[in-house]
Formats: structure tokens, C-alpha cells, sequence
């Protein structure tokens, strides 16, 4: 009992690090901000700040990883009214557009800088993603009951969907321009290549 009230109360000292965290990767990036920034302003001492977080990179891991989480609610509470898995979908995508659109200032650095970045952060131990990724899968379960898709595993459906709209994504922060394709024409493109009638 001892050990799990001590793990909850650091997961709450670090949720709320990272909410302050994220304010000032949002304002600031990240590439050129030191340890001793970060600490100062979220108001404790570098040392505290190497106990919760052992180094710089690793507390941008779980910087993005407490984003993740964090989207993962915001969805769920987008779509809890949402019968149709297509219009799930095309709120996925509406969501997911306008929170990096947000958060580019934070990401840009490290995901130019590295382009298997989300690769390195979809395989860190904790699978922060997996919940969105089931998600996904259950929408493409129903999609496919009600018209047929080539791909029956859908946990691979909704690998390949992640990736497929991340496309978008990395080709707005490496190329410039704007991140506004509509959300419908996005899901309308990625379906017609996975529907079995579709030549």
C-alpha cells in the first residue's frame, strides 16, 4: 500500500511538472532552452527536476507522451456523441491537426531534426499511443461491417491510418504551408484505397 501511494504521488508531481512543462515548450521550443530554464520556470530546483526526469530528451518523451494521454481524453469526449465511425474518424483527424497546429512551436526541432522521432516515441515501454490506436481499431471494426475493407486486422488498419495522417503532418513542418486539409477528405482519400469494391 506504502509503494503505490508513493508511485501515485509521483505521478501527480510529475503531471503537474508537465503541464507547466508544456507551457513553456509551447512558448519557447525546445532545442535551445537549457535544464536550468525549465526549472526555473516551473519553480523547482534542477535537482528536483532530475529526480522526477533524468535527463533533457527524456523529460520531452514524457512531455509528449502526457500530450498524448491528454489527447486521448479530448477525443474520447469528442466522439462520446458520435454514432457514425466515419464522422469518429474525420473528428480524429480534425482534433489531431489543430493540437500539432498548437503545439508546433514544441515539436518542431526534435521531429525535423529526427525523422523517426514518433517511431522512437511509439516504442518507448509505457505505448502512450495504444489507447488512441485501439480506438482506432474499433471505429475501422465498424466501418467494416458496414462496407467491407481488404485489411481484416484492424489494429493494423489503424497503425497504417496514424501513419498516413502523420504524413500530413510531417509535410507541413518540414515543407511549410498550411496544416488545413479537410479532416472528411482526408478519411474519404485513406478509404477509398482500403475499401474492397475500390479498384
Amino acid at each position: 500500500m506504502k509503494e503505490l501511494i508513493k508511485e501515485k504521488v509521483l505521478e501527480t508531481k510529475k503531471n503537474l511538472v508537465l503541464e507547466k512543462v508544456s507551457e513553456f515548450f509551447e512558448e519557447n521550443g525546445f532545442e535551445n532552452v537549457k535544464i536550468q530554464d525549465i526549472a526555473r520556470y516551473t519553480g523547482i530546483s534542477v535537482g528536483a527536476l532530475y529526480k522526477l526526469f533524468p535527463s533533457k530528451e527524456r523529460l520531452f518523451f514524457e512531455y509528449i507522451g502526457y500530450q498524448i494521454r491528454k489527447f486521448h481524453d479530448e477525443l474520447i469526449l469528442s466522439c462520446s456523441g458520435i454514432a457514425d465511425p466515419k464522422a469518429a474518424l474525420e473528428t480524429y483527424v480534425g482534433l489531431k491537426f489543430s493540437t500539432f497546429k498548437s503545439k508546433r512551436k514544441a515539436i518542431e526541432d526534435p521531429v525535423i531534426g529526427d525523422p523517426l522521432f514518433f517511431l522512437k516515441m511509439n516504442t518507448q515501454k509505457s505505448d502512450p499511443a495504444g489507447p488512441i490506436y485501439a480506438f482506432l481499431s474499433v471505429l475501422f471494426s465498424k466501418l467494416d461491417e458496414a462496407e467491407p475493407l481488404r485489411e481484416k486486422d484492424h489494429m493494423k488498419t489503424a497503425y497504417l491510418f496514424n501513419a498516413y495522417t502523420m504524413g500530413y503532418i510531417e509535410h507541413w513542418l518540414n515543407c511549410g504551408g498550411e496544416l488545413d486539409d479537410e479532416a472528411s477528405e482526408v478519411v474519404d482519400r485513406f478509404l477509398s484505397g482500403m475499401r474492397c469494391g475500390d479498384e
